[in-house]
């Protein structure tokens, strides 16, 4: 189902975006360019930021967030448990990032400044992650910054491979630093 939804969202986005070919797909995205140096800021910014949010959870100032998938996994007995990683760790990088870093964030930016550019950002990620922005305060912070990282990175970079890759490892930390892989 996850799948389903971020094809729907990903498709209405191409769309909205006037692609007519995967060339043109790739390159209004910024999917045909290589990531930059810049990428390994994003990367140490999401262990940093998921680092800051364990310390405040394990020391009791707030508590954590799971999510359906997470669930499953750790429900799940046999090699079939990894299948609900995909979603977390590699689709909801590409797919959220595409969208809204790749289109979003972009469509923003060339009509308000910077900062009002991320602020509404921002508030489309509270909006599409209510679930952990309503239940924990150092969810909330956490998803706002990165947030805020992943903008600063698409306006540095060309490539929305920095922002995947920063998604990527924000996600990815989850395993670790969550006990699922305990």
């Amino acid at each position: 189902m996850t799948s389903v939804r971020y094809t729907l969202f990903l498709l209405t986005a191409a769309y909205f975006a006037r692609t007519e070919k995967l060339a043109s797909f790739l390159r209004g995205f910024g999917l045909d360019r290589k990531p930059s140096p810049r990428a390994w800021f994003g990367i140490a910014m999401a262990l940093i930021i998921r680092g800051f949010g364990h310390l405040i959870i394990i020391s009791g100032l707030s508590k954590g967030v799971s999510n359906y998938d997470l669930n499953a996994f750790r429900n799940t007995i046999g090699n079939e448990r990894y299948l609900f990683l995909v979603p977390l760790v590699l689709l909801a990088p590409v797919f959220e990032e595409t969208i809204y870093r790749g289109f979003i964030y972009i469509a923003f930016r060339n009509s308000y400044p910077l900062w009002a550019s991320m602020a509404l950002v921002v508030a489309w990620t509270a909006n599409t992650h209510w679930q952990q922005y309503s239940a924990s305060w150092v969810a909330a912070f956490d998803l706002s910054v990165i947030t805020i990282v992943q903008c600063y990175l698409r306006e540095k970079s060309d490539s929305i491979w920095d922002c995947i890759s920063c998604h990527f490892a924000f996600n990815a930390s989850l395993l670790f630093v969550g006990h699922v892989f305990r």
